[in-house]
């Protein structure tokens, strides 16, 4: 049976109410490790039970009590998503050319007396999108339609690393609770243009009127923490858990790099700096799980409630002045983001089936998730549109170790959206909202997860 289902905690496994400090997403779960370990991958995320590991410490740092052993564990997760935008039959479509992104674990637990400590450090959250920046072609006059998403966006990237300390408690034979604290490097890349011009004098949307902004931030220290309650009865076989999370502000702060176009606009930087502030969604979790002797069947919801003001975030921006050809100059103190939030969910189930006795699992799951971006802010940056997930994995164990393998891939419907966005005109003059664009996107995730009893018999 799987490590997770073995040993209950003092002889029972307590199912818990976890508190998630998840990265989460800025853009949903579609950035984030899905169930924050990858062993969850090859069950469509489904870990609010199930998962005693590095990832309970983000997602339920109770249900580290179910196991009295000492243990360390390593992780990988390749995480490879891809865009794409399009908005008519004339425009070419343009691609994600963004390759994979990595996201490694290394946590250890261990119990003394009653308690279960863990400690941790993974790659949380990572998301990354990159589309061919129209400098490829040094002329402007050359883009025609080809860079049409260029105001949507050309590249974004997120990522949270964490470091997290977690601890639970066994409460009698049937429940357990526990707290995690942890500390993450939050890191913003963004590339897009704005259209600098004048209505009635250039064309709105000329490509001769382009300027092209590279932000990259990062916030070294943004607190989170997670806490959780696990109920199992020691003779039944239901098990019941919860969740909620909470992140602090993450206070970015970096360069930015800015250019404007031949023949048409200039920037003058003089030490140029750009800061990007905003809230991770607070985070809400349900799972239950039905437990018996050759399979196991969990299902779960998560709910990331937004905090105020983050349907729009802006970059503050200082150092950085556009020249038109007329010599009208204008500083540029605050860029609107394509970083959006909303409120939204996902469903999850899993299902795990006894292939090979007391050696080998099989793991199946299926999740939806509603995307976190509204439509009228998808971007080519940051755009999160949710969409079905499906997952397999094996699981097997041999002696003290076992390892976990999981492969999932999340498809989205396309959507149309894009259009409650705008070129932004820092002179403020024919500033226009964008064509509205199809957008689609998958994402593949592959994990893997070694588990090391250190004193199994």
């Amino acid at each position: 049976m799987p490590y997770s289902q073995r040993v209950r905690p003092r002889a029972c496994v307590p199912l818990c109410l976890a508190i998630v400090a998840s990265s989460a997403s800025v853009c949903a779960d579609g950035i984030a490790i899905v169930g924050g370990s990858p062993r969850a991958i090859g069950r469509a995320g489904v870990a609010t039970v199930g998962d005693d590991g590095g990832g309970a410490l983000l997602v339920n740092p109770a249900a580290i009590a179910r196991r009295d052993t000492k243990r360390i564990q390593l992780g990988l997760a390749f995480v490879d998503e891809s865009l794409a935008w399009s908005r008519a039959a004339s425009v070419p479509v343009a691609r994600d050319q963004a390759g994979s992104s990595l996201a490694p674990l290394v946590a250890a637990i261990g119990a003394f007396g009653p308690w279960v400590i863990g400690v941790g450090a993974m790659t949380s959250s990572v998301t990354s999108h990159a589309f061919r920046d129209p400098n490829d072609l040094p002329r402007p006059e050359e883009l025609g339609s080809t860079f049409e998403y260029r105001y949507h966006g050309i590249a974004g990237g997120l990522r949270r690393d964490t470091l997290t300390l977690g601890v639970a408690r066994r409460i009698g034979d049937t429940v357990a609770v526990g707290l995690s604290v942890a500390a993450s490097r939050i890191s913003v890349q963004e590339t897009r243009r704005l259209w600098a011009g004048y209505a009635g004098i250039s064309t709105v949307g000329d490509p001769r009127r382009d300027v092209e902004l590279a932000f990259d931030a990062t916030d070294d220290f943004v607190p989170s923490a997670v806490a959780g309650i696990l109920i199992a009865p020691e003779e039944g076989s239901l098990e019941l858990g919860a969740s909620i999370g909470w992140s602090g502000r993450a206070n970015t702060d970096g360069t930015v790099a800015a250019n404007g176009t031949t023949g048409g606009p200039r920037v003058l930087a003089i030490s140029p700096r750009a800061s990007l502030e905003f809230r991770p969604p607070l985070t809400a979790r349900v799972g239950v799980r039905y437990l018996a002797d050759r399979f196991a069947i969990e299902v779960g919801g998560d709910l990331w409630i937004a905090r105020k003001r983050t349907a729009s975030i802006a970059w503050t921006v200082d150092g950085v002045r556009v020249v038109d050809p007329s010599s009208v100059t204008v500083d540029l103190v605050g860029v609107p983001s394509r970083l959006s939030q909303r409120n939204h969910g996902a469903l999850r189930a899993a299902g795990d089936v006894e292939l090979i006795s007391g050696f080998l699992w099989a793991t199946v799951g299926y999740a939806y998730t509603v995307g976190g971006t509204t439509p009228a802010r998808l971007s080519t940056s940051f755009g999160d549109l949710g969409g079905h997930t499906a997952a397999i994995g094996i699981e097997g164990t041999a002696g003290g170790f076992t390892y976990t393998l999981g492969w999932s891939r999340t498809w989205a419907s396309s959507k149309a959206g894009g259009d409650g966005l705008t070129l932004d005109n820092p002179f403020g003059a024919g500033d226009a909202s964008l064509k509205p664009s199809t957008f689609d996107a998958t994402a593949d995730q592959l994990g893997f997860l070694l588990d090391l009893e250190l004193d199994a018999p």
